[in-house]
């Protein structure tokens, strides 16, 4: 992980790609902006946590589906690495994620969300991609953009 100090468990949150990649979608404004705010919040509070995985897919995403040069991408990726401790992905977490997967039927890459997020004692990982209140590990799954 990256020489940040985490808060405490009790507030800790993780964000999934997804919520990244809609804090810089301008197409769909209502998701931005609450994105945005969490992630404003957890930068503030310190409370917030991605993985280098995040970062690259993120990278990945922002410059096929949202059309952001690959400078303004790398930019991106500088700022949520500078202002958001960064779990690196290890072959202990890897190992994690298979097992995770195995008992839960998420995807690998779903379970590597999930298995940084629990080895960083995350309370609640914000996803729209996984199921909305599973708990998995320690965390509880979230989706932000639910009604």
């Amino acid at each position: 992980m990256k020489d940040k100090q985490i808060k405490s468990a009790e507030g800790k949150v993780f964000f999934d790609t997804n919520i990244l990649v809609y804090s810089a979608d301008e197409s769909d404004a209502r998701k931005q902006k609450i994105a945005t705010a969490l992630i404003k919040d957890a930068i503030n509070s310190g409370n917030g946590v991605i993985s280098t995985q995040c970062l690259q897919e993120f990278f990945n995403v922002a410059q096929k589906k949202l059309n952001i040069t690959k400078q303004a991408a790398k930019e991106l990726v500088e700022y949520f690495a500078n202002k958001l401790p960064v779990v690196e992905i290890s072959v202990p977490l890897i190992l994690s994620a298979v097992d995770i997967s195995i008992k839960s039927q998420f995807s690998f890459w779903d379970s590597l969300i999930l298995s940084a997020a629990d080895d960083t004692g995350c309370a609640t990982v914000y996803s729209e991609d996984l199921n909305d209140q599973q708990i998995v590990g320690g965390a509880r799954i979230q989706n932000p953009f639910a009604a």
